[in-house]
């Protein structure tokens, strides 16, 4: 079980320490809310596990860093029916989401939720190996 999630999503505002579902949905809710679609970074409580979620946009995107069985980077398997693609806010840096990672807004809050609980990969989206 994952105690607490470190959450970054702005230079100005730093990290923070979120250590609830109610602090992780005001946070999503606050992100969303920004005036420009942005990545908010959430890690693990080992620092084992790192996503980002694109919030913001009409969709969104999620990328995970995995270091729990060597070093991997994913990225959320698309599941609308036509190709978006967004460039999301990434502290300052305008990044642009990974190409055919598409999903909903409900989907990357409830991958953002399961994150919170287990730290680990969400099993409730499906991943794709990024290939950078």
């Amino acid at each position: 079980m994952n105690d607490f999630l470190t959450a970054y999503y702005d230079d100005d505002v730093g990290q923070q320490r979120i250590g609830s579902q109610a602090e992780l949905d005001e946070l999503l809710d606050r992100v969303a809310s920004l005036p420009r679609p942005t990545w908010v970074e959430l890690v693990s409580a080992d620092e084992l596990a790192t996503m980002n979620v694109g919030l913001g946009a009409a969709f969104s995107s999620l990328t995970l860093y995995d270091d729990v069985n060597g070093s991997a980077k994913y990225r959320s398997a698309g599941t609308l029916d036509e190709p978006q693609e967004a460039t999301f806010d990434y502290g300052g840096v305008p990044t642009t989401m990974g190409k055919g990672s598409a999903i909903t807004v409900k989907e990357a809050r409830a991958a953002a939720s399961e994150f919170f609980a287990t730290g680990r990969c969400p099993e409730l989206v499906a991943w794709e190996l990024a290939v950078d």
